[in-house]
């Protein structure tokens, strides 16, 4: 993996599930420090 988003943070609406989880890991996977926001009342 490159990296290229290593010490940089992304926020991500929604990263518990569905898209907004692939893009939390695909994120996090280059190096980024991915967090979560969102609410999930199941």
């Amino acid at each position: 993996m490159s990296q290229q988003f290593a010490g940089k943070t992304a926020p991500i609406s929604g990263g518990g599930s569905g898209i907004g989880r692939a893009t939390a890991l695909a994120l996090a996977a280059e190096g980024a420090l991915a967090t979560n926001s969102g609410c999930w009342t199941g």
